[in-house]
């Protein structure tokens, strides 16, 4: 009885200390800007966003310019032809973007604002989220409605809140400085610039600046499931300090003799989770249907936390060897022992 106690013990101990350790850096990848900023300067650099990137904002951008005919506007005068210039201007100044010597710093901007409104929605989310009794009372009430009638969950339109939204303003506004330098010596040049940025405050506040990438992937990973889990990955310390707790009492219950099944087995759970949290990370894909800049955004953000997280792996996998080798030669020592005894 004592063993099989103990073997439960210490499964559960190798399985928090492996969750506490992602946990922990899970939590300063959420809420701490530096672990981002370094997969920054990699995104800044992905040849796939260097693509995308200037043509989505040079679609933006002209859509912030006034049509030839309008009139009352800074275009009352200017022909359809320059009109088009303006525009061919727009789309050279979107594609040198990624070679201005601020686009590095833009960038860095564009994470830091991404991972702080994802944080935010998160806790906002986390505020509303019902307690297990609030759940069970709203299944019952739905239970007893009309067959017709659909659930709040199936016409949320917050299902996606969960997911990262790439805030791309300050690339827009590297944009549109490039174009106000662009268009300063052409007459009414100072009349374009102050549309465009008049136009790009509406687009910010019209959330068009806000672009959805779907990671988490929205079919894979439940809101409710993604916002437990961020809301809690500050309580690391309470899994690392009962996982301590478990492998101490799992080891006081083992016989003497078996001491080192205790660890062999906490070395095993250990192992696994690593090898799962690899294979999970080698497996993260863009959502599908996701396209433009949100894909290329998505698959460069997606790298880049593998790349983060694959030496994490490692040292998980090398903790959990440790310990069943540990318990290999416990157990190797207790058997000699034994039949030296004897």
């Amino acid at each position: 009885m004592r063993t099989p106690l103990s073997i439960l013990l210490a499964a559960l101990a190798g399985l928090l200390a492996a969750l506490s350790f992602v946990a922990a850096r899970a939590d300063d990848l959420v809420h701490t800007p530096e672990p981002l900023q370094q997969i920054a300067g990699s995104m800044s650099q992905d040849q796939r966003l260097r693509e995308a990137v200037p043509e989505e904002l040079g679609r933006l951008v002209e859509e912030q310019l006034p049509d030839a005919g309008d009139s009352g506007g800074s275009w009352d005068g200017f022909a359809g032809l320059l009109q088009t210039g303006l525009v061919q201007l727009v789309q050279r100044s979107a594609e040198g973007l990624v070679t201005d010597e601020r686009f590095p710093a833009a960038w860095s901007e564009v994470i830091e604002q991404t991972r702080t409104d994802w944080v935010a929605r998160i806790d906002r989310l986390a505020e509303d989220l019902p307690t297990p009794a609030d759940a069970a009372r709203e299944a019952a009430s739905w239970d007893a409605a009309s067959p017709s009638e659909s659930s709040p969950s199936e016409s949320s339109p917050a299902d996606d809140a969960a997911t990262v939204h790439l805030q791309i303003a300050p690339l827009m506004d590297l944009g549109v400085d490039r174009l106000a330098d662009a268009v300063s010596g052409v007459p009414g040049g100072e009349s374009i610039a102050e549309t465009l940025e008049n136009g790009l405050a509406d687009a910010s506040e019209d959330s068009l600046t806000s672009v959805d990438l779907s990671v988490p992937d929205p079919d894979a990973v439940p809101r409710d499931a993604m916002v437990m889990t961020v809301d809690n990955l500050h309580r690391w310390p309470w899994l690392a300090g009962a996982s301590a707790v478990l492998a101490l009492v799992a080891l006081l219950v083992a016989p003497r003799r078996r001491r080192g099944v205790p660890l062999v087995v906490l070395g095993m759970t250990i192992l696994a989770v690593g090898v799962v949290c690899r294979w999970g990370l080698e497996e993260m894909a863009p959502a599908a249907g996701v396209d433009g800049i949100a894909r290329a955004a998505s698959a460069s953000l997606l790298d880049g936390i593998r790349d983060y997280w694959m030496p994490d792996t490692a040292i998980l996998l090398g903790c959990g060897g440790l310990a069943l080798a540990m318990g290999a030669v416990t157990t190797m020592v207790s058997h000699r022992r034994r039949r030296a005894i004897s």
